[in-house]
C-alpha cells in the first residue's frame, strides 16, 4: 500500500511489474477505483509496468471538500509521475479517467508515449434528454444518495453477476459532494478544439451498447490526427470490468 502527498492530499497507488519498461497508467471513471483495472494489472504485470491510483475523493485516495476538477486531477497525476521519477507513460483513462487523460495529454503531451481512451468522450453529450438526465440526477442525489446510486448502477453496469445492495454500499465511501463537483465537471468538460493538437498515437475503446454515444468516440477518431477506433460490440459502459480480455488484448496489440 502506497501514498503519494500532493498539496495535503494523499493519494493512494499500486506501482508493479517491470520497472525497465515505459509504464502503463490506468485511471478510472467516476465513483470507481483502481480496483477496476484488476484484470488488467494481473494480465500486464509481468511484462509492463503498471501504475494504478485512486483519483482525489475516490478509493482510497484522501476526500477532501472543495471544487474536483478534470484539470485537477490532471496536474495530481502530473505530480504523481514527478514523485515516482517517471518521465514518459502509455496513459489510459476509462470515462471520466478518459478526460483526464485528455487534459494531461494536452498539459503534458512530453510525458505521454501513447494514449487509450475507454468510453471516454471529450466533450458532453447535447443532446435535450441526456442534459435533463443530468438535472435529474443532481435533483435525486439531493433527496437520496442511495436511490441515486442504484439507478446509477443500473444503467452503467451489467448487472447479472452484480450484487446491487452490495455495489451501491462500496459506492458510498465516495461523498455525495464529491459525486457532484464531478459530475459537474463532466457535464463542462469539451477539448473538441484542441484535439487537432494531439500528436501522439490514440486508441479509441468503445463499448457498442456504451451509455456514453458511440458518436462521440467516432468524433474524437475523426479530429485526432493519429488515432484509430475500436468498437466492442455489445460491450456497455463498464467495458473494463465487463469484457476484460477484449480490453487487454486491444491495448496489447496497440502498444
Amino acid at each position: 500500500m502506497a501514498f503519494c502527498k500532493i498539496d495535503d492530499v494523499k493519494l493512494y497507488y499500486e506501482d508493479r511489474g517491470v520497472k525497465t519498461q515505459v509504464p502503463l497508467i490506468f485511471l478510472h471513471g467516476v465513483l470507481g477505483s483502481s480496483e477496476i483495472w484488476k484484470p488488467q494489472v494481473s494480465y500486464f504485470k509481468n511484462q509492463r509496468r503498471i501504475i494504478i491510483l485512486d483519483l482525489r475523493g475516490h478509493g482510497q485516495s484522501d476526500k477532501p471538500r472543495g471544487k474536483y476538477s478534470i484539470t485537477q486531477f490532471s496536474d495530481d497525476l502530473h505530480a504523481l509521475m514527478k514523485n515516482l521519477d517517471v518521465e514518459k507513460a502509455i496513459i489510459i483513462g476509462h470515462s471520466l479517467g478518459g478526460m483526464v487523460a485528455l487534459r494531461f495529454t494536452l498539459d503534458y503531451q512530453d510525458m505521454v508515449d501513447k494514449l487509450v481512451l475507454i468510453d471516454s468522450t471529450a466533450k458532453p453529450a447535447s443532446s435535450f434528454g441526456r442534459r435533463l438526465l443530468l438535472s435529474l440526477s443532481k435533483s435525486l442525489m439531493d433527496i437520496s444518495y442511495r436511490s441515486f446510486l442504484k439507478i446509477y448502477v443500473s444503467r452503467y453496469s451489467d448487472l447479472e453477476d452484480l450484487d446491487l445492495e452490495e455495489v451501491v454500499t462500496r459506492l458510498l465511501q465516495t461523498p455525495k459532494h464529491i459525486t457532484k463537483s464531478c459530475f459537474a465537471a463532466i457535464a463542462g468538460f469539451n477539448v473538441t478544439s484542441e484535439l487537432a493538437k494531439i500528436r501522439v498515437p490514440t486508441l479509441i475503446i468503445h463499448g457498442g451498447e456504451s451509455s456514453t454515444p458511440v458518436v462521440l468516440a467516432k468524433y474524437m477518431n475523426q479530429h485526432i490526427p493519429n488515432a484509430e477506433l475500436i468498437i466492442i460490440e455489445g460491450a456497455g459502459h463498464a467495458s473494463p470490468k465487463e469484457n476484460p480480455e477484449k480490453i487487454w488484448k486491444a491495448i496489447e496489440k496497440f502498444i
